[in-house]
């Protein structure tokens, strides 16, 4: 137990999390209830239905990566750190669980709203910790000026820089004045 404690705060909401979201997964994610005069129930589906499978199986993926990391195991990752696999499953856990979660729109039911909201913090501590590990992580792009707002500033012309300066076309030289012929000697 001391080694958890021993974690940093975004390792232990990742564990946490990743474990809270497997088992909010078996819970219905849809679900209609029924009744009638003789009979009563509700029917649902879990988010093991669907592309919902792809969402698991990462979650399960990441309690995995997750878990070789704490123990310390030698993992050969090639040119990319262990920190970008855990932001990579991390992510991808968060878009897949996006795309289930409207998938199953219809009789949404509360579990979806928390294995929702459990993978973006899951994804979120994932990142500030890969940060914090010195995991360079990609920039955003700036905007294209196309894209950019019409305001003050972009009324601003851009200064453009200076094309190179061509090479001036050479010129002949003058032509040497030809040399006086020697005086022919007076007598």
């Amino acid at each position: 137990m001391d080694h958890v404690k021993n974690l940093s705060r975004e390792t232990q909401v990742v564990l946490g999390c990743a474990v809270l979201f497997l088992i909010i997964s078996f819970f219905d994610w849809q679900q209609v209830s029924f009744s009638s005069a003789f009979v009563s129930g509700a029917v649902g589906l879990n988010l093991w239905h669907g592309i919902g499978v792809v969402a698991g199986l990462l979650v399960v993926a990441l309690l995995i990566w997750e878990t070789v990391r704490f123990f310390g195991v030698n993992t050969p990752t090639g040119n990319v750190t262990e920190g970008h696999v855990s932001v990579a499953l991390a992510l991808a856990l968060a878009l897949f669980t996006v795309i289930a979660f409207f998938d199953k729109s219809t009789a949404r039911h509360w579990p979806a709203w928390i294995g929702l909201i459990l993978s973006l913090v899951i994804a979120v501590a994932a990142v500030i910790r890969a940060r914090e590990e010195g995991v360079q992580l990609p920039a955003p792009k700036a905007a294209s000026p196309a894209a950019e707002p019409a305001g003050p500033a972009a009324a601003e012309p851009v200064a453009a820089e200076p094309a190179p300066a061509e090479p001036e076309a050479a010129q002949p030289e003058p032509e040497a004045e030809a040399p006086e012929a020697p005086a022919a000697p007076e007598n």
